[in-house]
């Protein structure tokens, strides 16, 4: 009887332990989200008066490769596109009426594998969201590589989701904040 419950304690704790390696390996594995060439990603959220945008773009859209830069003028590429990814009005123009004002830009470069990927953020106040109607995207004016962006709004308001294009670069965010 004792070997019967030993045997099913070991065979719990290899389940278990299993489990946990499997689940621990594939959380490593998707850490860099897949990604479209040629369509990058917006999210934009409110907290109080604070505007957050994250752009998530593929490393093609904005240099025109994914691999881990070691040529000098590859290296060159990529510090040229953080240069312009670093402020948030070579980006996204918010209008002088919202009153906005920068608190802080971080950007960087993932590199996983064959893949790359650049996250730049924005952390923005306004004094007047109210009258933050619409905001325009210069993204695609310095990444001529990208063709589109799947915007998500998370505002006090109203949430939503939709693509633009270069021949769209206003995003509508009347009512959200």
């Amino acid at each position: 009887m004792k070997n019967i419950i030993l045997l099913k304690v070991i065979t719990l704790f290899y389940l278990l332990s299993s489990t946990f390696l499997i689940a621990h390996s594939t959380k490593k594995k998707k850490s860099l989200k897949s990604h479209e060439h040629g369509v990058g990603v917006l999210n934009i959220a409110q907290e109080g008066n604070i505007l957050l945008f994250e752009f998530e773009i593929p490393g093609a859209d904005i240099v025109g490769f994914e691999y881990v830069a070691e040529s000098n003028d590859d290296k060159k590429k990529v510090e040229d596109a953080l240069k312009i990814l670093s402020n948030h009005k070579n980006m996204i123009v918010l209008p002088a009426s919202a009153e906005c004002s920068n608190i802080k830009n971080e950007v960087k470069v993932i590199n996983e594998g064959k893949h790359s990927e650049f996250i730049a953020n924005y952390k923005i106040s306004c004094n007047q969201l109210d009258s933050l109607k619409r905001v325009y995207v210069k993204y695609f004016k310095n990444f001529e590589l990208s063709k589109k962006l799947n915007i998500k709004i998370f505002g006090k308001n109203k949430k939503s989701a939709y693509v633009i294009d270069s021949s769209k670069k206003i995003i509508n965010v009347k009512n959200h904040f």
